[in-house]
């Protein structure tokens, strides 16, 4: 007896010690899963750019006010990697840029101003900004756009939306977990597109050996699903109503593992795993991420069916992958999540009124908190124009861009939808979005990874590249020692640094220097002796880099909502006639054949040898004196002093600066001097502030953008007030505003008022 007892605690230790080590075998399997994945993982940092406009439509002569959102693209966080944003605003029918420039990027946000000048042609254009971190070699979508529409005059404004087309031209079947099994029951996606890849309704019928199983049609955007358990031996199609053609479906699979989800909350996600009876038990992983960071993976032994509930305490808002993986560690199912649709920076607006009139001050409060009303500290961009300005079609904002358009492959119809709270099928139809597209679209997936380590090359730069060489190159010729070059500002004369160069003649310009420029550029002087010559070559062409690589690359842009027929708009009370002035901005141009100087350019001018003579007879410049060979009579005039001019008649008081006549580009070649182009100077947005004395101005204000600030910041409390002033325009007005909280929410508002003429005393 006393021996059975023993070998009984002996066989409970050796139980013990066997679950010990499957444990410790299991936990060992699962580390090595995740730090595989996040080392491929964590050489994809880059960054993801979003830009944010001041209206959508926009008239010649017009200024287009700019927001950059310079992000993490794993944490949806201001980044710091890149100091440089490059911006074009490019034709949408030539493909050619129209304007070109480089902005700094402060603490990963840019406050940029573009000027719609009038020879621009009409139509549709699109603003693109790169970075270096975030625009590379090989990149096979381009994300960091938005469409605006130019026009000469807002009476020409039609809107156009897509045309509804109820002409299938693909059916797509989605089986959850990515095939089908048979015995087992099954979730099957269907998705409906016409030939320009938008959404047609469908109702159809399943059928089974020819027989009509059961009905199915779409729910939202040409997509659906139906649960069924297939077999092996059986024969399935779908037929269509809008379609003569019968749809087969995927392979089944006499056997398996299938993956689904069946129940998605705040705070858990719960799959259910099935395999097939005749299959042996076997220990199967399932691993959840979201963008390439694992936040939980866990292990079961699966018989027939398992449930595995997934904390979602720590996941962030956005799509997630869960990967189901067999003994072997082979990856055999997939699917693709929405988590937390809610958890979002809410921005509530409140205006002290609904309506205004024209030139009264509105007050503005503006409150940010998250899911669960607590106040939350954000970054936002806010902009109030004339409502007929807005694209009502439009169908991309910051939540958007940086949850759905930026996550998947392929263009989205109508993403708005999905975050709309009014809409309350959208949980629904959101994942029926994540089931119809497929988990290898998803970017973050790891072939995708795995392809992106092997092109990604880094081709723009936050430095330039320089170099100094003498002019004329003979054999064996070397640069002594390290050649320095001086920096100057166009705003002073002054040596505003100095750049010491390699033993090659290699120096860098940093974005530190880019961004001293005052005008936007400065001046590179060799500090060299006059003989033998030294000249510096610049490279510095990052626009000619991008033109070239945007031509292998696909842009990425939802899909607007569709519509039955277009429209015109129909314009406001107010309508300014064609030949009133409408000011927008005081631009201060210089006529074409006026030299330009600044002052450094200025001061080189002073230095030079005057050109200038006077003659016995004090005749400033007399031609006779040098024609008859009079020169010994010649004298350098002295400035300040009268002369008799050239017609014999008028005298003039010299000035020599006056009288030395080179153009800006002779300056630069005499002097041995390249120009550099900074970043583009700030603009700040012009307020109209009215008070007692200014109110009855009679000059009209037809200011169509009455505000516009990029850089609010919301308080500790999640609050911020803004005041702006009414402009003549009696009208709808509208206000978009966008931003990040500190903990990486995103969020979108839009607000509307009235405003209305004021009688006139």
């Amino acid at each position: 007896m006393e021996i059975n007892k023993k070998l009984h605690y002996i066989l409970i230790y050796l139980y013990f010690i066997s679950c010990v080590l499957h444990s410790q075998n299991n936990r060992n399997v699962i580390d090595t899963m995740a730090n595989n994945f996040q080392k491929l993982a964590n050489n994809q940092s880059f960054d993801n750019i979003y830009l944010q406009t001041s209206k959508d439509i926009y008239e010649t002569e017009d200024n287009l006010w700019f927001k950059a959102y310079i992000l993490d693209a794993q944490h949806l966080i201001p980044s710091q990697r890149s100091k440089t944003l490059y911006v074009q605003l490019i034709n949408n029918e030539t493909k050619q840029a129209v304007w070109e420039e480089k902005y700094e990027i402060e603490n990963g946000f840019v406050d940029g101003h573009i000027y719609i000048q009038d020879s621009l042609k009409t139509g549709q254009y699109v603003l693109a900004g790169y970075s270096e971190h975030s625009y590379f070699k090989n990149q096979k979508t381009l994300y960091a756009l938005k469409k605006i529409n130019i026009v000469k005059n807002i009476k020409e404004k039609e809107n156009v939306a897509f045309i509804k087309n109820d002409t299938i031209s693909q059916f797509s079947l989605f089986p959850e977990g990515g095939y089908l099994v048979s015995d087992i029951e099954n979730k099957l996606a269907f998705k409906a597109i016409n030939k320009e890849g938008l959404p047609v309704k469908l109702s159809g019928t399943l059928y089974e050996n020819n027989l009509p199983l059961f009905n199915i049609k779409s729910v939202h955007a040409g997509m659906g699903s139906l649960n069924f358990t297939p077999k092996k031996a059986n024969t399935y199609y779908i037929k269509l109503s809008e379609s003569d053609k019968n749809y087969q479906l995927p392979e089944i699979k006499s056997t398996g593992k299938t993956l689904g989800l069946i129940a998605s909350t705040k705070d858990f996600l719960s799959f259910k795993i099935s395999q097939s009876k005749n299959q042996k038990p076997e220990t199967i992983y399932l691993r959840l991420q979201t963008r390439g960071v694992i936040y939980s993976i866990a292990s079961a032994k699966l018989k027939e069916e398992v449930i595995i509930k997934m904390p979602l305490e720590d996941v962030p808002q956005g799509i997630a992958e869960a990967t189901l993986f067999n003994s072997d560690l082979k990856p055999i199912a997939e699917r693709l999540v929405y988590i937390k649709l809610d958890q979002k920076l809410n921005i509530k607006t409140i205006l002290d009124k609904s309506e205004y009139k024209t030139r009264e001050k509105a007050t503005l409060k503006i409150i940010t908190t998250n899911e669960d009303g607590e106040p939350v500290m954000a970054h936002l961009g806010l902009s109030v124009y004339d409502k007929v300005y807005q694209n009502e079609f439009e169908p991309k904002n910051i939540l958007t861009h940086y949850q759905l358009s930026t996550q998947l492959k392929g263009n989205i119809y109508n993403p708005a939808y999905y975050f709309n709270e009014d809409n309350k099928n959208r949980y629904e139809a959101l994942n029926l979005l994540l089931l119809t597209q497929g988990w290898r679209r998803y970017v973050w997936h790891e072939d995708n990874l795995k392809e992106n380590n092997k092109l990604r090359k880094t081709i723009l730069s936050d430095s330039i590249i320089c170099k100094v060489r003498l002019e004329k190159i003979k054999k064996q010729s070397k640069i002594p020692g390290h050649p320095l070059v001086t920096l100057f500002d166009p705003e002073s004369a002054k040596e505003q640094g100095t750049i010491m160069a390699d033993s090659m003649g290699f120096f860098t310009i940093n974005y530190e220097h880019l961004k001293t420029a005052e005008k936007g550029y400065f001046y590179l002087r060799p500090l060299a002796p006059k003989k033998p010559k030294y000249v510096i070559d610049i490279k510095d062409a990052p626009f000619n880099t991008i033109n070239r690589n945007n031509g292998t690359m696909s842009t990425n842009y939802p899909f607007p909502k569709l519509i039955e027929e277009t429209f015109k708009d129909v314009r406001p009370p107010l309508i300014i006639a064609d030949d009133v002035n409408k000011l927008n901005e005081v631009v201060v141009s210089a006529k074409k054949k006026k030299v330009f100087r600044d002052k450094y350019l200025s001061s080189l001018v002073s230095s030079l040898p005057s050109p200038d003579y006077v003659c016995g007879y004090g005749l400033l410049n007399c031609v006779n004196c040098i024609t008859n060979n009079q020169r010994s009579k010649i004298r350098k005039p002295i400035d300040g002093e009268t002369y008799i001019s050239e017609d014999r008649i008028s005298s003039i008081i010299y000035r020599k600066n006056d009288r030395i006549k080179y153009t800006n580009e002779e300056l630069i070649k005499k002097f041995n001097l390249k120009i550099l182009k900074g970043y583009y100077g700030e603009r700040e947005f012009y307020q109209t502030v009215y008070n007692n004395e200014t109110i009855d101005d009679p000059f009209p204000d037809y200011r169509n953008t009455v505000f516009w600030k990029p850089d609010i910041i919301t308080n500790s409390k999640g609050v911020a007030r803004i005041e702006f002033y009414c402009s003549d325009i009696n009208t709808t007005f509208t206000g978009t505003i966008e931003g990040i909280g500190g903990t990486g929410l995103l969020g979108a508002e839009d607000f509307n008022f009235k405003i209305y003429k004021r009688e006139i005393k």
